[in-house]
């Protein structure tokens, strides 16, 4: 007996977070049909958030630097940096930070970005913070490669900074340089930025996705831990193409995607309106979805996706039965965040686990239900013989 996936309503867990603090998806329900993604329907974009107060110094998101969030050296003990430099930096850094908590886009606000451009020129004299001058030069860019001078300089200072680790893998990548990407992605697992609860969880996704010709992710760690997987050889779907929404701010990005046959919307913020036309666009494609994007985006197209593993597909995708999801989830995850790993981040990652556990638990529910004919009881010889004997 086979039940279509299309069939079930399902409730993804409240809370879902599984790459704090960018991802963060709260009372998300998605109801699911078997509709195909054929229409553009574009809302307003919701308000953002509001910018939280700066409580803290020397601080960058979780994600950017090491696994507590604090980046030792951002502001080393040393005679040079004027008070106008640290505080610029440290309005730039938290400034920074919030652009990346938002849960509806993943782009600088314009006004943001004049904030910290102003910032930037107080510190721009300062030969002391030669370093935070150039990052963040690089940082304000978009991933822009023409800007890769000032992050080079930045390496050359303070090579193994994890800001800079993770602002030199997103060059490389939109850039194109596998090679380089491939070497830039192993520092970020040497470090653990890219730790195990990350690599586990991501190489789940690409059995996920297996047989999809698009996945679709948010932030650092689902983008360069699915870019780990596929660069050092573990990966065996080739054809499957990553598109990172934070890295589509580059245009050097989009274009080498574009040459793949991608399409793209004509929009200039990369958002939730973005991300739904782009489905659209794009829906003669097999398309997965990671369940790490935001809530926010995972409305937009839950009347058109079902989840399947950890993520959702949509698009131009083949009737997918129950008996599937059950032989991925049994045969194909190894969901070593539900049952090896106790970390904070594991428990995080394996809520994003529940969709299709729900719809396994349905689906064993109906299994049992169904009516079934009994297997007979097992003959038994020796009693059979002394029946047959007494009838005599």
């Amino acid at each position: 007996m086979k039940i279509f996936l299309s069939v079930f309503a399902v409730i993804l867990s409240s809370a879902l977070r599984a790459q704090i603090p960018e991802n963060v998806n709260e009372n998300n329900e998605l109801i699911n049909s078997n509709n195909t993604l054929n229409e553009v329907d574009v809302k307003k974009n919701e308000s953002l958030d509001s910018v939280q107060q700066f409580k803290t110094i020397n601080m960058v998101p979780p994600s950017e630097g090491n696994r507590n969030g604090k980046v030792s050296d951002a502001f080393p003990k040393q005679r040079g940096y004027t008070s106008q430099s640290i505080q610029s930096s440290q309005f730039i850094d938290m400034e920074y930070k919030q652009s990346r908590r938002q849960t509806n886009s993943r782009m600088i606000s314009s006004q943001s970005q004049k904030r910290m451009e102003l910032e930037l020129e107080k510190i721009e004299t300062d030969e002391a913070a030669s370093f935070e001058y150039n990052l963040y030069n690089y940082m304000l860019g978009n991933y822009n490669p023409a800007k890769e001078a000032y992050l080079n300089r930045a390496e050359a200072i303070r090579p193994n900074d994890q800001r800079v680790l993770l602002q030199k893998t997103a060059n490389e990548c939109v850039k194109g340089d596998t090679v380089s990407t491939k070497h830039y992605l192993n520092k970020l697992k040497s470090n653990q930025t890219l730790d195990v609860e990350t690599l586990d969880y991501t190489e789940d996704i690409l059995a996920s996705s297996k047989g999809n010709d698009i996945l679709i992710t948010h932030g650092i760690k689902d983008s360069y831990g699915v870019l780990y997987h596929q660069l050092n050889g573990s990966a065996s779907d080739e054809k499957l193409l990553l598109v990172s929404l934070d890295l589509l701010r580059s245009s050097e990005y989009r274009d080498i995607l574009r040459q793949k046959g991608v399409l793209f919307p004509s929009l200039n913020q990369i958002d939730t309106d973005y991300f739904k036309k782009f489905c659209t666009l794009n829906s003669e494609k097999k398309i997965a979805i990671s369940l790490t994007l935001p809530i926010d985006y995972l409305k937009r197209i839950s009347s058109y996706a079902v989840p399947y593993g950890l993520v959702l597909i949509t698009g131009a995708q083949k009737e997918l039965c129950l008996s599937d999801l059950e032989k991925l989830w049994t045969s194909e995850l190894n969901k070593r965040n539900l049952t090896i790993h106790k970390s904070t981040q594991a428990k995080n990652y394996a809520k994003n686990y529940a969709p299709s556990q729900k719809l396994l638990d349905r689906y064993e529910a109906k299994k049992l239900g169904a009516p079934y004919i009994s297997a007979p009881n097992k003959l038994e010889p020796n009693r059979n013989k002394k029946v047959i004997s007494d009838e005599h």
